[in-house]
């Protein structure tokens, strides 16, 4: 038999639809090893608008760059090859810009004709561009809205409203911790002009609240919250890093807790020293005088001028000297200005309980715990003194306590175990997954549906060829009369063959078993045999 002959035994029925699952089979390969050849995919952009969307796929299509949209056209995909030429192709034509315009606002050539409303106007437009972007490429922040109020000040206005501003935050993760949030606050203070970190407010999108703008007693009081958190944060660490260094990871649990004074005083002294005197000054006044008596009395010659003192008669006269001196002592003083800044430490308590030792226990019995030693616990409370500064005038406390753990065994968290998957490492999983998947579906086709199709042409074809090459049996012929099947002859060179048209009867036995042995003879012709029978019925 060859070939041929079992295409035209087929039938045209089972030609063409064995013909058809093969071209399905075929396309189905060819698609699955044409996408395990294709270049994987990666992330260009992700959150990008659909204006800009749209200008990003026109240059990606001129530079004949493929790329592919995905999840609800807000991502867009090209080959890993083409990832950084993409993006300092599109870099240079300032794409994505997050939704925000910066300075390039200036770039402009008719800015030149603008008025001053204008101008103020692209300024304010170009620096909340400029903060958006910036605090959209911080960790766990996806985009960021800045909106700035920067009042004009008024001509002869004594007082003048200070600028503000509001942040509308996309995140990427749950929530930003405390400290990130007031490093946002201060870069928006520091870059705007006039701002206060204060009088920032910062919103997400759900519209929760994360700062919110305070006034001058507000803002004191929540610097305040913050020192204190900061300063009882800073001893727990200090402690914890002695401690643990000692007993072991995870052994310690310690809280501190710091009551201090946030007054600022400002006091002034001044000192005089009386033994400490100086000249300052010194004055002296000399007085020198004459007094006399005529006694000849007054003449009318006494009252011409220039009349000389000729005829004067003799009279007594007396002289007066007199000297005065004053000296000015400084006595030295001393002033002295202290200011004293908030932020002292009035009282410290700080708390450190240490988990004891275990004994790991033979042939998988439990660890045995034990309390660590009198001598030990003294060591450690020294040490927890000499880290926090210990001050027993101002009333501090320092309590160490050994205790067993409840919700940690002995002896320390044991390391985790590596993952399944951890080989994995920076793979392509999700690519390796679809390769996988598609593998697994071109197989079960081809065994559960193409192999029993294309067997059951193949048998159908070959049983005819079959019964003129195996010695037949007895069968009905097509036309419902008995047709006698040749069997192969027993030894002997006798044939012995039954005619089942002729059977009106019982069979004898001895027919049945030669049956019988011609098929355990020819097993495999048997079953060929009576399936063509199954199929001509």
């Amino acid at each position: 038999m060859n070939f041929t002959q079992m295409l035209l035994k087929a039938g045209p029925t089972r030609l063409f639809a064995a013909l058809g699952i093969a071209a399905v089979v075929a396309a189905l390969l060819f698609t699955l090893f044409f996408r395990m050849g294709g270049e994987a995919k990666a992330l260009l952009f992700a959150g990008v608008e659909t204006r800009e969307m749209a200008e990003i796929t026109q240059r990606l299509e001129a530079a004949d760059i493929p790329y592919e949209i995905r999840e609800d056209g807000g991502s867009i995909y090209v080959a890993r090859s083409e990832v950084f030429n993409a993006r300092m192709m599109l870099s240079a034509d300032g794409l994505p810009s997050r939704g925000s315009i910066g300075y390039e606002i200036f770039d402009e050539p008719d800015a030149l004709g603008q008025t001053q409303f204008q101008q103020n106007i692209n300024r304010l437009r170009a620096l909340e561009g400029e903060l958006s972007r910036t605090i959209g490429s911080l960790d766990g922040v996806a985009s960021a809205r800045v909106h700035l109020v920067l009042p004009e000040r008024q001509l002869f206005a004594r007082e003048t409203e200070q600028p503000t501003a509001s942040i509308v935050i996309q995140l990427r993760r749950d929530e930003l911790t405390a400290g990130q949030v007031r490093a946002i606050r201060n870069l928006v203070a520091s870059a705007t002009p006039g701002l206060s970190a204060n009088r920032v407010t910062i919103v997400d999108e759900t519209g929760r609240l994360l700062a919110a703008a305070q006034s001058g007693e507000d803002g004191a009081a929540e610097g305040i919250d913050a020192r204190q958190v900061a300063m009882e944060d800073r001893v727990r660490r200090t402690v914890t890093d002695i401690v643990e260094g000692i007993v072991g990871q995870g052994n310690a649990r310690v809280q501190v807790s710091a009551e201090m004074d946030f007054n600022r005083v400002s006091e002034t002294r001044q000192t005089f020293d009386p033994e400490g005197r100086v000249v300052r000054s010194t004055s002296s006044t000399e007085e020198t005088g004459r007094s006399g008596e005529n006694s000849r009395g007054t003449t009318a010659a006494a009252n011409v001028p220039d009349a000389g003192t000729a005829g004067s008669g003799g009279g007594s006269q007396n002289e007066n000297n007199s000297s005065q001196e004053t000296i000015n002592y400084e006595i030295s003083n001393t002033t002295r200005t202290e200011v004293s800044e908030g932020g002292r430490i009035r009282r410290l308590s700080v708390a450190v309980a240490v988990n004891g030792t275990s004994t790991p226990g033979a042939d998988g019995a439990e660890a045995t715990y034990a309390p660590r030693t009198e001598e030990e616990m003294q060591r450690l409370t020294a040490l927890v003194r000499s880290a926090v500064g210990f001050n027993q005038e101002r009333g501090d406390i320092v309590e160490v306590v050994n205790t067993q753990f409840a919700s940690l065994a002995p002896g320390g968290a044991a390391a985790a175990a590596p993952g399944m998957f951890d080989f994995l490492g920076n793979l392509d999983v999700m690519r390796i997954i679809e390769i996988v998947a598609a593998l697994i579906a071109a197989l079960a086709f081809t065994f559960f549906v193409l192999r029993p199709l294309v067997g059951g042409l193949l048998r159908g074809g070959a049983s005819a060829a079959n019964a003129g090459a195996v010695p037949a049996l007895a069968g009905p012929s097509p036309s419902g009369g008995g047709a006698a099947v040749g069997l192969p002859a027993p030894e002997g060179g006798r044939d012995d063959g039954i005619d089942i048209a002729q059977i009106n009867g019982r069979v004898r036995a001895s027919s049945v078993k030669k049956v019988a042995e011609v098929v355990d003879q020819h097993p495999d012709e048997s079953v060929q045999i009576i399936r063509g029978w199954l199929n001509n019925a």
